[in-house]
């Protein structure tokens, strides 16, 4: 595959954080794809639920790879994506590739919103995105090749009811991701925003409500799939743009959202 730089015999990527979401499935499936790993504790979570992949590292080990677990209380902090960065420095000499999922969910209707709950909505999905792509950007730039896709939220690109801050300071992120991938694409960086919907796992369900059938069903009544999505079929499209072979594709948003963006 293109963009590897010679000095390593297999592809590195990083990838937080493991613990919740898509972030799991593209670690395995880049495993599967003969990366080495750097990533953050899979049992360290950021929102409120257990983690989906307690023995996450095992796994990846299993698949024959080297795995470096990065110890981050929290992705969305400064300094904390670095510390990957830092740490694929100094055991492999670099990266190739990197996912990353800032984020929190501050949700509710607008007229109700606080000056802190706006302030901590930036913080956590605008400000956070910063953070990563100051991280992640400039050594892929140094070496000229590298992809990088940050998970951001399909409320990005649509309004949803009764997340107005959320989605704005994800739009926000949107925003930033292209202008920054806009100007990395001559050094053969790519860079895309990911924004899913209906993802289904314990944060989402947590965040919205969606703790009984009747629930539910009425949360999957926008999406003409008519069902939620499955982390490991949004992360099999994540890891086709972050294993090597997918170089011409950048300044791009993809939805996740069983065809909810396109309504």
């Amino acid at each position: 595959m293109t963009g590897a730089p010679k000095t390593r015999e297999r592809r590195v990527a990083i990838v937080a954080d493991t613990a919740q979401h898509i972030g799991p499935w593209v670690a395995r499936k880049l495993a599967e794809r003969g990366h080495d790993l750097v990533i953050s504790d899979p049992n360290v979570v950021i929102e409120d639920a257990e983690t989906s992949a307690p023995n996450l590292v095992a796994e990846l080990k299993d698949m024959g790879g080297r795995v470096e677990v990065v110890d981050i209380d929290d992705v969305n902090a400064e300094g904390s994506v670095q510390k990957l960065v830092d740490r694929a420095m100094e055991i492999f000499g670099g990266y190739d590739s990197a996912f990353i999922r800032p984020g929190v969910h501050i949700v509710g209707p607008w007229d109700k919103a606080t000056a802190k709950d706006l302030m901590d909505s930036a913080a956590g999905n605008t400000l956070s995105t910063q953070y990563a792509l100051q991280a992640i950007v400039p050594p892929l730039v140094a070496q000229g090749s590298g992809q990088v896709l940050i998970e951001v939220s399909a409320t990005g690109a649509k309004d949803f009811p009764n997340v107005a801050v959320y989605g704005a300071t994800r739009a926000a992120a949107k925003y930033l991701i292209n202008q920054v991938a806009l100007d990395v694409a001559k050094h053969e960086v790519t860079l895309n925003g990911m924004g899913s919907m209906f993802c289904d796992y314990p944060g989402y369900r947590n965040s919205l409500g969606v703790t009984n059938p009747e629930a539910e069903a009425e949360a999957k009544k926008p999406i003409p799939m008519g069902r939620f999505g499955q982390p490991e079929e949004m992360a099999h499209l994540a890891a086709a743009l972050l294993d090597g072979g997918c170089n011409y594709y950048t300044a791009q948003f993809l939805n996740m959202s069983g065809g909810w963006n396109g309504l």
